[in-house]
Parts: C-alpha cells; sequence; structure tokens
C-alpha cells in the first residue's frame, strides 16, 4: 500500500463507527453526513484490500482483521493526539533553548539584565548567548535570534526594529588640551583615532554634511572591537572616540570626557532583532522580543 496515499480521515471515520456502533452515530460524532462516514469507510477497506467491518440493517461488527486494525488504529490516533497537543502545549508558553547572537558591546552594557529578567520570568526556557561581532548565519548554525546593529543588507530573514542608538564623538580634556579641538570633520585628519573593529573597516565614520551622510576617512591609533575598551582608552586620552551616546554620558556628565563635533553628529544607528524565516515565532523567542521593546524603549527613534 503506497502510505503517501492513506487517508487518516478514513481511519479516523472507522474508528468512529467502531465506537458509536452505528454508521449514523459516527456521522454525528465527527459532525458530517452519513454518507460521508460511509466513503470513508468504504476508501480505507479498498486501500487496505480487506473488509474490517460487517454490516446488517441494524449492526456493525468488526472482522478479525478489522478488530486487530481497530486495535492498532486507535493506539496511532491517541498518540497522534498526544503529540498534537505537546505541540500546541510548547507554543503555548516559552520554554526550550533560546539560541541568541549579538555584539560584544552591546550585550556587555544592555543584556545582563535583560536576560536576567527574561529567565526569572521564563522558568521553563534556558539562554544560549554567543557574544560575537561577526556575521552569524542563523539558518546553517542554528540561532533563533539574532541583535544586529547598523543597517541591515537584503536578505530572506525576518527583522523587527528594537529602536536607534545614537553615537557621539568624545576625547578626554588632557588629549584635547594636547592637541587642540577639531572643528570641522576634516580636522580629525590630524587627530589620533580610536577605532571600532572590526566593523568600522577601512576606519571611515559617518558624519554629516548638510543633510547628506558622509563617510570620513580617519586615521587610527588603536583599534578595537569593544566600546568598553575604546571609552577607557579616550579618557586615558589616547585620541578621540566614536561611542554609543549611552557609553560616554555619565563620563561626559563627570567631565572625564568631552563632546566634539556635536554639530556634526553621527547619524543614529539602527538596531534589528532578526529571525530565521518561517510562519511563526516559537513563544521563547516572542516573548524575548517582546521584553527588549520595553526594555530599550529609550533607544526607539
Amino acid at each position: 500500500m503506497d502510505m503517501a496515499r492513506f487517508d487518516l480521515n478514513a481511519v479516523t471515520a472507522f474508528v468512529a463507527v467502531v465506537e458509536q456502533r452505528t454508521f449514523r452515530g459516527a456521522a454525528r460524532s465527527l459532525g458530517v453526513p452519513k454518507s460521508t462516514v460511509s466513503r470513508r469507510v468504504a476508501l480505507l477497506e479498498e486501500q487496505l484490500g480487506a473488509q474490517l467491518l460487517q454490516r446488517t440493517t441494524r449492526t456493525v461488527t468488526l472482522t478479525d482483521v478489522g478488530e486487530a486494525f481497530h486495535a492498532r488504529a486507535t493506539l496511532a490516533l491517541s498518540t497522534l493526539s498526544d503529540a498534537a497537543r505537546d505541540v500546541q502545549q510548547s507554543e503555548a508558553a516559552p520554554r526550550g533553548v533560546l539560541r541568541l547572537t549579538a555584539p560584544l558591546s552591546f550585550a556587555e552594557n544592555y543584556l545582563g539584565d535583560i536576560v536576567a529578567e527574561f529567565l526569572r520570568g521564563n522558568p521553563d526556557v534556558r539562554v544560549t548567548l554567543d557574544l560575537t561581532d561577526r556575521y552569524v548565519d542563523l539558518v546553517a548554525e542554528g540561532y533563533d535570534l539574532a541583535l544586529r546593529a547598523g543597517e541591515l543588507a537584503d536578505s530572506t530573514l525576518k527583522a523587527k526594529r528594537l529602536g536607534a542608538g545614537a553615537f557621539a564623538l568624545v576625547a578626554s580634556r588632557k588629549y584635547l588640551a594636547a592637541r587642540g579641538t577639531p572643528k570641522t570633520p576634516q580636522d580629525l585628519e590630524r587627530h589620533d583615532c580610536i577605532v571600532y573593529a572590526p566593523t568600522e573597516r577601512g576606519a571611515r565614520w559617518p558624519l554629516l554634511s548638510g543633510r547628506r551622510v558622509m563617510p570620513l576617512p580617519v586615521r587610527p591609533r588603536v583599534a578595537v572591537n569593544s566600546f568598553l575598551l575604546a571609552r577607557r582608552l579616550a579618557v586615558a586620552g589616547l585620541g578621540i572616540a566614536r561611542l554609543p551616546a549611552r557609553f560616554s554620558s555619565e563620563l561626559e556628565a563627570k567631565g572625564q570626557l568631552v563632546r566634539v563635533l556635536d554639530g556634526y553628529a553621527p547619524p543614529p544607528s539602527p538596531l534589528h532583532a532578526v529571525f530565521p524565516p518561517g510562519p511563526r515565532l516559537a513563544p521563547r523567542v516572542r516573548a524575548f522580543v517582546d521584553l527588549l521593546m520595553v526594555r530599550l524603549d529609550g533607544l526607539r527613534s
């Protein structure tokens, strides 16, 4: 028998007839016409090449082969029902392992408290967090979710914008006293710069020129893939750094860092949650993104 053509509705109709003892009762329990039940049972017998039921005007009884088939069919339908219930329950509440990847510096500054809150509120979820600035292939590497800063390249992935973070150019008073304060973006060519790597390949910073954003070449004194370390190096007087404004605002208030070229402020960098393609998000992913939307409200723009 060709299992690809096996009709599960026919099996369900057969089991219902046995349980209800009549075709009419089976039709009533399934909510279909009696003729449909008769047709499905006849189809099943044709597919199996065997008579399953003895029919009289008043009664329906099982043949020997029908009795054997009924026992196994009932078990199979029960197993399918249990499987469907398990899937529905897993889709109803967050559970399982959430595999997440995010940029190192962003995660170090924002995700600790968010992940802790998420785990406290979802005891059936475990989190695997991979902090990296490389491009991660979500489908090939089996990730549920990626957080990505900057404009997204066209792809088949789904994305949800979480917000946009402003950037600032900052330096220490010590550095500016020794090297002078830049007045125009072109003045940066004469300054040491602390560059975030590897995303700023070619050492270009986007700055405003009129209404246009221009990628301006800068001279890296240091290239590092951590905004925390870049901030520390800026405080130490090693150059001008381009930092997320939230990273620098506290030290600006303390006088340890000073903004420069604020009139040419770099445009905010968008942050997206990116998912593999598919019709629905798993509850654990949806719940985490919902929490991100609330906790990153300050990044909304």
